[in-house]
């Protein structure tokens, strides 16, 4: 299941083409049937669920994109991680310890 959510985090921004459809229709049944089913046997419930909500996700996807619509975020931990700002991370502590510049030394 983490090898499908990679693939589908790789193809999720790519333009929509046929190829894209019909790969995402054979994964989501590939989660449906076969990866589903085997969880049903194995007697893993949860995996089972998780398993249908990824098909789930991917087939939202597949509307969104039919419709025209952005799909913003990522799969990860099997659910989808929506991007909605940039964190940006500042190293206080070398910025505090750096060296003064030369102009502020030169002219004390």
């Amino acid at each position: 299941m983490r090898y499908v959510e990679g693939l589908f985090n790789q193809y999720s921004d790519a333009p929509l083409t046929d190829a894209i459809l019909q790969y995402n229709q054979k994964l989501m049944r590939y989660l449906q049937q076969d990866v589903a089913q085997e969880a049903l046997r194995e007697g893993q419930p949860n995996r089972q669920k998780t398993a249908l909500q990824m098909a789930d996700i991917m087939g939202q996807w597949q509307r969104a994109r039919l419709l025209g619509k952005p799909f913003i975020g990522k799969m990860k931990g099997f659910k989808i991680k929506r991007n909605s700002h940039t964190r940006y991370h500042v190293d206080q502590g070398r910025r505090k310890n750096r060296q003064p510049t030369m102009r502020k030394t030169m002219h004390k």
